[in-house]
């Protein structure tokens, strides 16, 4: 089940190129879709409720680009903006001015609610292919109530115990939900098969519940969460396209209303790095000041930058200080830049540590300091052992990267 719901998941979030493309995603997610009901899963409802983030993500990108993009192709650009009422950027977004840019946060604040509301109430034929409605039915859409929340919050839960590790970006109320079945076995609108499969650890469970209650996440916060994971795909997807300038100002523009961010600035930083090393490194330094948790990545990005300047001693100086002093155990992946010769290339799904490992080693290297390689290399040993050993360990959903 978890992999029909990854599938879905990925042919949701992807965009068609052509004709052919289409076809064969509406085949998949239709089929999955079937699927799943053996599973005692409306998988209609799964999309309609648990994912229509995913499946609205090429309408919310296309709201970022100007009317010759790519994405112009398959989406409706110049009808969504109509019914979104979301201003026609006048150039890509690294090249707008200060007025501009300002209207275009004003105006795509409200998009990812509006969007969850087409996806409600679309016909899913239309969702797939990504067709704005009409002006009637986007207003009666619009006086209609809202499913209700257990319905929403339902079906969020089970796509996050599904596909999602990081505990931190459950909703809170999936991590009730999911702190209810695992006590007292209730199932709710799903079958007990289809919640067969093994959630997170009790500990780290309550640990975040816990978290939660002494800070609890405000609705704003909420949908700034919501916000800030689309932007986050947007920039991905901007970066293996090599538009490096438009990935750095997604960011750019969410942290004028999120100042001091750490996320957001980790992620500008990460996305400044193709362009310019060293304002990278000022924002990724930025992130750490204001308490960016994912610290194996934030070390590992600073490294690259410092690296990259011509300045390994001190990459290899501020690796050594986190292994000595600021490493506690995890499992982190995500996307990083990693060195192959002289080029850096994006790379999916990369352990942080790992890389630190082999950058260090490679810094050690270059500044003559075979005693200092000799030890990172051990410790590449001790981590491949470890990560062995958890590899034959119950699985169990750890705090990842984002």
């Amino acid at each position: 089940m978890r992999e029909l719901i990854a599938v879905l998941d990925t042919s949701l979030g992807g965009v068609p190129q052509n004709t052919q493309d289409s076809r064969h995603r509406t085949q998949t997610i239709t089929s999955v879709k079937n699927l799943l009901g053996n599973f005692g899963i409306d998988g209609e409802s799964l999309i309609r409720y648990g994912m229509s983030a995913r499946a609205a993500s090429a309408v919310y990108r296309a709201m970022f680009s100007p009317d010759d993009d790519d994405l112009t192709r398959i989406v409706d650009t110049t009808r969504w903006r109509q019914v979104l009422k979301v201003p026609t950027p006048t150039a890509p977004l690294g090249e707008l001015d200060e007025a501009e840019l300002d209207a275009m946060s004003l105006s795509l604040h409200r998009v990812p609610h509006l969007l969850d509301m087409w996806v409600a109430n679309a016909p899913i034929a239309d969702i797939l292919r990504y067709a704005p409605p009409s002006d009637t039915d986007w207003s009666q859409w619009a006086l209609l109530s809202p499913d209700a929340n257990e319905t929403i919050s339902a079906y969020h839960w089970l796509l996050q115990r599904s596909i999602t590790e990081t505990l931190g970006r459950w909703s809170t109320e999936s991590l009730h939900l999911e702190y209810r079945w695992q006590n007292d076995h209730q199932v709710g609108l799903f079958s007990a098969a289809a919640l067969s499969t093994e959630g997170p650890k009790g500990t780290l469970l309550n640990a975040e519940i816990a978290l939660r209650a002494v800070a609890p996440q405000l609705a704003e916060q909420v949908e700034q969460d919501q916000l800030f994971w689309q932007l986050q795909e947007t920039a991905v997807d901007y970066l293996v396209k090599g538009k490096y300038l438009e990935a750095k100002t997604l960011f750019e523009f969410h942290l004028r209303r999120n100042l001091n961010d750490a996320r957001t600035l980790n992620n500008l930083g990460f996305c400044s790095f193709p362009l310019s090393a060293s304002k990278a490194l000022h924002w990724l330094q930025d992130a750490a000041a204001n308490g960016y948790v994912e610290v194996p990545i934030n070390i590992y990005n600073q490294c690259c930058c410092l690296v990259t300047l011509n300045r390994s001693g001190d990459a290899l100086d501020l690796a050594e200080n986190y292994w000595q002093r600021q490493r506690r155990p995890n499992t982190m992946t995500g996307f990083l830049w990693v060195q192959s010769s002289d080029t850096w290339t994006l790379t999916g799904d990369c352990a942080a540590e790992q890389e630190l490992v082999d950058l260090a080693i490679a810094a050690a290297r270059e500044v003559g300091r075979g005693d200092r390689a000799t030890r990172w290399e051990e410790r590449k040993v001790d981590l491949a052992s470890a990560s062995a050993s958890a590899a034959r360990s119950p699985r169990a959903i750890e705090s990842g990267a984002p």
